[in-house]
């Protein structure tokens, strides 16, 4: 397995790790000259292997104390470990001693960048460009400062130079994508990506960008056509199969899907999420048997996915097979436990089943969770309705009120529960709250509690509102 280690580098690079590493079994001493010492760190530094880099630089260091090369290099472990305060104070004091020196100054940029500095790390990205040293990767990570700081225009214009330095830069071009999506500006999008393509057409990330933008703009049929050309650049990518099944089945496409899909499956190592997939479509058309099927393919690939339990749950939920759909549904809390959707799943598979002290005793360890979970307190609500505790179901929706953004769920099921229990005063402080709530609020309010149009008091306050407006 060590082998693997070396497979994209030269047989000297290997040489010297390796005589390193003996040197190091043994407990004795080497001398490795400066060049040396740097290709070893390096080599561990790129591998990510902080154990080696850790004994290398300090072997460095005991070796050449003064270089700082060397010093360098030890900032890079510094940063590896995530001491960045660190690391910044040893790149002052080499900026003292070699104030030009790139490597120094792009390492600056990254420490500033590192310590949530977006605008002096953006200071040392253009010191360190000055001599056109790696100029994609700076302008890659001065369009990132960018988007910290969320000023998209600049962020997009720093990756459209990082692009033309470097094409193939995936991160720059999934970036940009991002970035025109954030800005809703979906016409731009296409036409970048459109003329990237025909500039550099086997680009399976610049298809796949153009694809993202087409969806987004809802034309499914040129965005398939992108994404078969990323698949035809290169047949391994999984991400445009995924991609290609979501707008087939946007077209109604769903056997052309499946079959996407199954093609993905040799590509990809989470197979997992591909059975996910395939079930999701197969329930979607109310085929759940065999939904259940590769529901059931996806836990056998991996037994942790809790997802797919809550999924499996809710398909067996649909044929009214609430012993399976609950059984799933525990898998499913069992491996999060604390997931306000899968312990509201369960409890409303409790109330379906005929089984309300359950559901009731679900419903309380899922309270401490749901904050802003709208959908959670509204279930909880309709639960103490339907059981007429209008009381208990007012003083939950109450509190909902406080955390969630969209009250207008919350607001009409108040007034169903002040009208019940008589609160006038309040009903009618939630009818007004209710008609403020956006331009259906009147209307969801009515169809929600349809005897309030007999209420002359609250239509008095809903044709005074009507008037005012």
């Amino acid at each position: 397995m060590k082998e693997d280690r070396f497979k994209n580098y030269e047989d000297e690079v290997r040489q010297l790790v390796l005589d390193f590493e003996s040197m190091q079994r043994r407990g004795d001493s080497h001398y490795f000259d400066v060049e040396e010492m740097e290709t070893i760190i390096d080599f561990y530094l790129e591998t990510a292997d902080g154990d080696g880099l850790e004994r290398s630089v300090r072997y460095g260091e005991g070796l050449f104390p003064q270089s700082n090369e060397i010093k360098l290099r030890r900032v890079h472990l510094l940063c590896f470990k995530e001491r960045y305060q660190e690391a910044y104070a040893l790149l002052k004091q080499l900026e003292q001693i070699e104030p030009d020196d790139t490597d120094v100054l792009y390492a600056l940029g990254v420490v500033h960048s590192a310590l949530q500095h977006p605008r002096k790390a953006i200071q040392y990205y253009h010191k360190a460009a000055e001599d056109g040293y790696e100029l994609g990767i700076i302008y890659s990570n001065i369009a990132d400062e960018y988007v910290k700081m969320e000023q998209l225009t600049e962020a997009r214009n720093y990756f459209r130079k990082a692009i033309r330095v470097n094409p193939d830069d995936e991160h720059s071009l999934y970036e940009l994508a991002n970035c025109y999506e954030d800005e809703g500006l979906t016409d731009k999008w296409i036409h970048f990506f459109s003329r990237f393509v025909q500039e550099h057409p086997y680009s399976k990330i610049g298809w796949f960008c153009l694809g993202e933008g087409y969806v987004v703009a809802q034309q499914y049929e040129k965005a398939i056509d992108a994404y078969q050309y990323a698949l035809t650049v290169d047949d391994t990518y999984s991400y445009a199969y995924m991609q290609l099944s979501a707008s087939q089945c946007a077209l109604g496409r769903y056997q052309d899907a499946i079959a996407t899909l199954h093609d993905s499956i040799k590509h990809t190592e989470d197979k997992a999420y591909v059975y996910f997939r395939i079930a999701d479509i197969f329930k979607i058309n109310n085929n759940l048997t065999t939904a259940n099927i590769y529901y059931r393919k996806a836990l056998q690939e991996d037994p942790y996915y809790a997802e797919a339990w809550h999924a499996l749950s809710l398909s067996y939920s649909m044929s009214q097979d609430y012993s399976s759909a609950i059984d799933a549904a525990k898998k499913a809390i069992k491996i999060d436990p604390e997931s306000s959707i899968f312990l509201t799943t369960l409890a409303l598979l409790y109330a379906d089943s005929g089984d309300p002290d359950n559901a009731e005793r679900i419903f309380e360890c899922a309270i401490p969770y749901y904050s802003d979970f709208e959908p959670g307190w509204i279930a909880y609500a309709d639960f103490l309705i339907t059981q007429q505790r209008y009381d208990d179901a007012a003083e939950a929706l109450t509190k909902a009120l406080y955390d969630c953004e969209t009250t207008i769920e919350i607001n009409k099921r108040l007034a169903l529960c002040y009208y019940c229990t008589g609160r006038r005063n309040m009903l009618y402080n939630v009818v007004r709250a209710c008609l403020m709530d956006g331009p259906n609020g009147e209307e969801e309010l009515l169809d929600f509690c349809p005897w309030l149009r007999n209420d002359s008091q609250v239509m008095d306050i809903i044709v005074s509102w009507r008037r005012d407006k």
